[in-house]
């Protein structure tokens, strides 16, 4: 209530309230936790999706790295090939070391790709219907072009048909 006072001035009553009650500081909060909560999904799905993104980029780059592996040795390209293929050349000390060399470099890249793929893993064969596999069968028929196929995982996709599996295949000229 308005009072008039002895110098005439109006002063508020002591009964009226200043500040926001419970109700509308609980119903704020609610509000604010929603949006946060909206937003922090949304962020979880970015980061997601880049993770996939550096995944599939990781693949490419190998894929590409192994191609130039090959093309550097193509006098062990045999070597490289799942299954091996054999040589047709007898073997001379410059070749038994691109054999050499050429078995070692297969199994760093394919320690490459188990450190930086989820489930990774990768190979080269020849495959008439490169575009199927996975890590555990890698559906390479033997027949056509030399392929390069490279798998991984993708945890948040393992509820698809696929399993959440992931691959990448570049096919090589020769």
């Amino acid at each position: 209530m308005l009072q008039r006072g002895k110098t005439g001035m109006k002063r508020r009553s002591e009964n009226l309230q200043n500040g926001f009650s419970f109700i509308e500081l609980s119903i704020a909060t609610a509000i604010f936790s929603i949006g946060l909560g909206s937003f922090s999904m949304v962020m979880l799905a970015a980061v997601q999706g880049t993770a996939e993104a550096r995944h599939q980029t990781v693949a490419i780059s190998h894929a590409e790295s192994m191609a130039e592996m090959i093309a550097m040795t193509s006098d062990a390209f045999g070597h490289y090939v799942f299954p091996a293929e054999n040589s047709q050349a007898p073997c001379s000390e410059g070749l038994c070391q691109s054999a050499v060399n050429a078995g070692e470099n297969l199994l760093v890249w394919q320690n490459h790709l188990r450190e930086e793929l989820p489930a990774g893993g990768g190979l080269v064969c020849r495959d008439s219907t490169p575009d199927d596999g996975t890590v555990e069968d890698p559906s390479c028929d033997g027949l056509g072009p030399v392929v390069i196929k490279i798998f991984w995982e993708e945890s948040r996709h393992k509820q698809t048909g696929d399993g959440g599996q992931r691959r990448v295949v570049s096919r090589l000229p020769w």
